[in-house]
């Protein structure tokens, strides 16, 4: 079974390129909506300590007093439990709820402190916390503010803060004496107990709006039956009973516009090769006979656009996107230029190197960190290109059964 890799944003499963490099085509707000609409509130979180280590971060700050910010304690915490999680001998290789395998792993037990763990170049630039920016307070358990440093605990924040009293105890103790890390603490690696458990579950049906609990329970019914019950593939022909028929759509669509998407990066990314390798430097003439390559990625993309608007979705700004990437060539390639602007830019009949532009060719991947940041791809049988947010789910809610452990060794077994 194929594993559908596509990235769907920020914390999605997929290739994610470096910050510098990150080709927004200003329509990141529509990606977010998308993503909205599979499964409202859930961000990028994938299993259930996500949401404890970041609430045990903000209530142990809040606690202690405005000498430690909540994005300080959360990313101390972090790391330290990423640091004990290594210990284990089945992530002696890695594993996707542990960061920074390159940058604390090896760290000795005295540089564990939380004076030194609170600085921001001692852990990863991306920590686990930045997942749960829009679920804490979607799912009721932070009270809504603008950054995470303005977070406060709800009394169903703190109960699952503490569903570990020990541990909460550990670490509040850990963060205020500035010393050595705790002989004893849970790892991200842990499976869940059962009271937080339940509590997540609970919020995942019952918090927000209607639309927002509708469509998360929903969900959260579908991936629950495919644990039980794994089918071979799903396609989009066949909607499941769980799902309703509008949301579905928004799946579909969903799914339909984040290809062409990834066609338009492609095609732009094809574009900039080849200025690469002009031996009069890289400026690519729009009045010239485009190549094969250039060609083909162009009719890739006008196919992938028109399927999404031949789904007639009510989003404006997908619409125009997929719009102008399904004209004549030209205008295609004028429009998704002038929507990047970072890497290549306009000028007149050309495309030239922009502020981003790699005069060596392409990047050669991820970069370390950002390796650390993508969450294993969940079984391989959902419909073509569907948001990331499900496959999430779905591991999310191995978690809340105890299976996550015994499906992600099988996972590893399998290559």
């Amino acid at each position: 079974m194929s594993v559908n890799t596509l990235n769907w944003g920020l914390c999605a499963p997929g290739a994610v390129l470096s910050v510098r490099r990150r080709r927004t085509l200003k329509i990141s707000e529509t990606v977010a909506r998308f993503n909205q609409l599979a499964v409202p509130g859930l961000g990028g979180v994938w299993f259930g300590r996500q949401l404890i280590l970041a609430l045990q971060g903000v209530a142990i700050a809040t606690e202690l007093g405005e000498q430690f910010s909540n994005i300080e304690v959360a990313n101390a915490i972090e790391a330290l439990s990423c640091w004990k999680g290594f210990e284990k001998q089945a992530a002696k290789n890695g594993d996707r709820r542990l960061r920074g395998i390159r940058k604390i792993k090896l760290l000795e037990a005295k540089s564990i402190t939380f004076s030194a763990a609170r600085k921001k170049a001692f852990y990863v630039t991306i920590p686990m916390r930045m997942a749960t920016l829009e679920a804490l307070p979607a799912l009721g358990l932070v009270q809504p503010q603008r950054n995470f440093n303005a977070f406060q605990c709800t009394p169903l924040g703190e109960q699952l803060a503490r569903v570990e009293p020990k541990q909460r105890d550990l670490l509040t103790h850990w963060v205020k004496s500035g010393g050595g890390p705790p002989a004893s603490l849970v790892s991200p690696l842990a499976p869940l107990p059962r009271t937080a458990s339940r509590l997540i579950r609970s919020q995942l049906r019952y918090a927000g709006d209607e639309q927002s609990r509708q469509r998360r329970s929903a969900a959260l019914q579908w991936v629950d039956q495919l644990r039980q019950y794994p089918p071979a593939s799903l396609s989009w022909q066949d909607r499941p009973s769980e799902i309703a028929a509008d949301h579905w759509h928004d799946l579909q669509a969903g799914a339909f516009f984040t290809r062409t998407r990834h066609s338009a990066i492609a095609l732009l990314e094809t574009i900039e090769q080849e200025m690469v390798q002009l031996s009069s430097g890289p400026r690519f003439a729009l009045s010239q006979s485009f190549s094969t390559v250039v060609q083909q990625a162009l009719k890739t993309l006008g196919r992938n656009a028109r399927a999404f608007l031949d789904l007639q979705h009510r989003d404006t700004d997908a619409n125009q996107f997929c719009s102008e990437c399904s004209g004549e060539a030209v205008a295609v390639l004028r429009a998704l230029v002038s929507r990047d602007g970072h890497i290549l830019q306009l000028h007149g009949e050309h495309i030239e190197p922009g502020a981003a532009f790699k005069a060596m060719g392409l990047p050669s991947g991820q970069q370390p960190e950002e390796q650390d940041d993508l969450p294993p791809a969940a079984d391989g049988f959902w419909p073509a290109d569907i948001s990331g947010r499900i496959p999430n789910l779905f591991l999310l809610n191995l978690d809340l059964h105890g299976e996550l452990n015994t499906w992600l060794s099988k996972a590893v077994s399998n290559g």
